[in-house]
């Protein structure tokens, strides 16, 4: 049997006042006591500690703990809504929807009710709190205990109360209670797991009634009154019964969990194993880098012995031939001194010496003044070196190589082998040794053959991928031959319009949809969906099953963010309103982009000269776009896009230049206000959801105003709450349109007289809640796109 509360008291009291060691221990205790708990009470992002009401610790859906402080939540909807009026941003509630990012694990997750304070308490947190609290207190001798007015040192895990010595002994001995476990703060707060049996909660309504039922509806505990009053129509079970189902699911989730965290150490260990291998690689590819220098240093070496060399070459050439001239001229001269010399000492002797000799000396006088001076040539070639350029030199030193993922070692190349020679591997891999000076010529040699290999290896590979896509074409061809339509008879709008069918749910696999909106008929008579929140194209069967999906989230060309109307090509490639990349983009059947059309507006806005109240965007031009929201595309192959930020309708030719501009904003007939869906009728007449001004506008194939379909803003027969979608049926030329804010579609004459309508709100088989896409296939179906309720309808 456990030791009495008195009985730990006295050896409490005995330890405290035995000696300083005692009190050592005692101190490093209260610090080992604030490192356990301080964890659990502290928001890890901003590091202050929980407080209710203040910093409140709310739990997550990933279970992450914060303070309501450092949850702030916010939209995922657009930022482009600047300048919108409030009421035309009802609609816009289907792209927004408040989301709270995990300040720990940055996933982000709804918010329930838009409110922080509806997200779930940490309890636990909550209770360590008032734990410490109590500590604070009991240190101080300011906690009373609850049966006199004596300070409490001990407390009942089970009765959630505190006692003195006196009725902690009382407690630990009666006979109702001596199963009960009375602990000290501290040792509670070193041992959190005390903590899991509490006592009742009761009724904040019937203050004395314990919470004994679970309501699975309110996801709350209730009293026995409140389930047969206030909660008789729902799901309730015992807390004991919920608590044992939850725990019975838990464990069976428990070897899932096992597996999980096997695989996460698994994947640790492979993480560390990459980091020793990331400084492997860097000590590998160290030496290779010098060891690649160190090559590059023995050809610039050699390069410059021969450079040396051609100068001292060049050197002794020039020496010799100025010492011969020099060794001529000097011969001359001397000749020529001793001549003079010899003359001017002849007359010196007698005369008639010196007459004797007149001839001789006449003769060399003559000599010395008509002797030509030797031809030598003075000027000799100039010594100097004339580099390349630096240019060459840096390009040369940037292909040395680069840093990056690992290649296989090919070709030939120096390197420097154990004993720290400069040897040769040849396209075989052989060693080769030798002088630098040949090492290098065969070096390039080498280069020069592997370089044609690899082309010529590059070419095989490029004509066996373009023969397994002609082969892999022409399969797809064969197995599935585009779709004829069959004639049908004109479909009679006047009569109900039933609901058919329907597929699709919420999520993100092949097949399920996260807000589904525009759509097209492809030419095999399959769907094509702009699965909007999942940035992604899914193709369909007309029976909803999954043919294949194409898109990634991003910005790079290829990729989408927002897509929300899609039309056919000359009867082949999708062309799709990539709207909150400002663009259009074209991709080919098998989902491969092949251009894009358009740019991204910047900005900034002026008012636009002679149209009051209007708005011009100075980038607002030919090929600018500002949240394209639809797409088309006429007899002419020409393409036609929804700019709803400019309030515009742009044309393209099929090769993307621009052709024409319809419409400006305004509420006048002509005028456009955040046009969203398009669509033509077989005589290219254009239909246009103006809504901003809540009405269908029609235009002729050249953009003149024909007519306005609709009566406006309203809820009767032939009035619209911000229309999104339109289409045409190309037999009864009918024209339906997609009325949103009302839950419904409408369908009116080609002159715009009202015909029926079909829908309401909520989320049975045949409702909608806010559909955003309409389209008809060959066999006159029709489909409707269902965005809160993530399906698409046939009728």
């Amino acid at each position: 049997m456990a030791a009495s509360p008195s009985e730990i008291g006295m050896l409490s009291r005995s330890a405290a006042v035995s000696s300083s060691a005692g009190t050592a221990m005692t101190e490093k205790v209260d610090d080992l006591l604030s490192e356990k708990v301080t964890k659990e009470i502290t928001c890890n992002p901003c590091g202050r500690v929980f407080r209710y009401g203040v910093r409140t610790p709310r739990i997550l859906p990933c279970l992450h703990t914060s303070c309501e402080r450092c949850l702030k939540p916010k939209s995922s909807g657009r930022d482009s809504k600047v300048g919108i009026p409030e009421e035309e941003l009802v609609a816009d509630e289907l792209f927004a929807q408040p989301r709270v990012t995990c300040p720990i694990c940055r996933k982000e997750s709804d918010v329930p009710g838009s409110d922080i304070s509806k997200l779930p308490m940490n309890f636990y947190a909550v209770k360590l709190l008032e734990l410490i609290d109590y500590f604070k207190l009991e240190r101080k001798g300011r906690l009373p205990c609850i049966g006199c007015t004596e300070p409490a040192h001990w407390r009942c895990i089970e009765c959630d109360e505190n006692y003195c010595q006196d009725h902690a002994d009382f407690h630990h001995k009666s006979r109702a209670t001596c199963d009960h476990r009375i602990l000290t703060f501290k040792q509670i707060l070193l041992s959190p797991r005390s903590l899991s049996t509490m006592r009742n909660q009761y009724c904040t309504t019937h203050n004395n009634k314990p919470l004994e039922i679970f309501c699975k509806d309110c996801n709350r505990a209730i009293c026995t009154l409140c389930a047969v009053t206030q909660h008789k129509t729902h799901e309730t079970k015992e807390v004991a019964e919920a608590v044992a189902a939850l725990k019975a699911k838990v464990d069976a989730l428990k070897p899932q969990i096992s597996m999980s965290l096997y695989s996460l150490r698994q994947a640790l260990t492979r993480v560390k194993t990459a980091a020793r291998e990331v400084n492997v690689d860097s000590q590998v590819s160290s030496r290779k880098v010098s060891g690649m220098i160190e090559v590059c240093i023995s050809a610039v070496r050699e390069k410059e012995r021969e450079l040396v060399s051609d100068l001292e070459k060049k050197k002794r050439q020039n020496t010799e031939i100025i010492n011969s001239q020099k060794e001529l001229l000097e011969g001359e001269l001397t000749s020529m001194q001793t001549g003079r010399e010899f003359v001017e000492r002849a007359f010196i002797g007698s005369e008639v010496e010196v007459l004797c000799l007149e001839p001789q000396i006449v003769a060399k006088m003559d000599e010395l003044i008509s002797g030509d001076c030797p031809s030598v040539n003075s000027e000799v070639d100039r010594l100097g070196f004339s580099p390349s350029g630096h240019d060459h030199i840096f390009k040369a030193i940037e292909v040395l190589g680069k840093v990056g993922p690992p290649k296989p070692d090919r070709g030939p190349r120096m390197i420097v082998d154990d004993n720290g020679e400069l040897v040769l591997l040849d396209n075989k891999g052989n060693v080769i040794r030798g002088e630098t000076k040949e090492l290098l010529k065969q070096l390039k040699k080498n280069i020069i053959e592997e370089e044609l290999r690899v082309e010529e290896e590059e070419r095989r590979r490029l004509q066996e991928e373009e023969r397994k896509r002609a082969e892999e074409a022409a399969r797809l061809k064969a197995l599935e031959p585009p779709r004829t339509p069959t004639p049908l008879p004109p479909r009679d709008f006047t009569v109900p319009v039933k609901f058919s069918r329907t597929f699709g749910t919420k999520g993100n696999e092949p097949g399920m949809y996260s807000g589904p909106v525009g759509m097209c008929i492809t030419d095999k008579n399959y769907l094509a969906i702009c699965d909007v929140h999942n940035n992604r194209i899914q193709v369909v069967k007309p029976d909803g099953t999954y043919v294949l999906g194409f898109g990634v989230t991003g910005t790079a060309v290829g990729e989408l963010n927002g897509p929300n109307d899609i039309c056919m090509f000359n009867n082949r490639n999708f062309i799709i309103a990539d709207t909150y990349n400002d663009r259009i983009q074209l991709f080919a059947p098998t989902g491969r982009f092949i251009r894009t059309i358009g740019q991204k507006a910047r900005r900034r806005a002026i008012f636009q000269q002679n149209i009051p109240g209007s708005i011009k965007k100075p980038d607002a031009m030919e090929g600018i776009f500002d949240k394209p929201f639809g797409v088309c595309v006429n007899s002419k192959s020409q393409i036609l896009v929804s700019d709803m930020g400019n309030h515009r309708i742009q044309m393209f030719e099929r090769n993307g230049e621009f052709c024409r501009q319809i419409g400006v904003r305004g509420d006048d007939p002509g005028q456009l206000m955040y046009p969203y869906g398009i669509a033509v009728d077989p005589q290219d007449n254009i239909y246009v959801c103006d809504l901003g001004n809540h009405r269908v506008q029609k235009y002729n194939s050249e953009g003149r105003y024909l007519k306005q379909i609709g009566h406006g803003k309203g809820e009767n027969d032939g009035c619209f709450m911000q229309p999104r979608s339109v289409a045409v049926d190309t037999k009864t030329g009918c024209v339906a349109v997609v009325d949103t804010a009302l839950h419904r579609v409408q369908i009116f004459t080609s002159e715009g007289v009202f015909v029926n309508k079909f829908g309401s709100r909520g989320k049975e088989e045949n409702k909608f809640s806010s559909p955003c896409g309409i389209t008809t296939n060959f066999d006159g179906e029709i489909f409707v796109s269902d965005f809160r309720n993530n399906r698409i309808h046939v009728l």
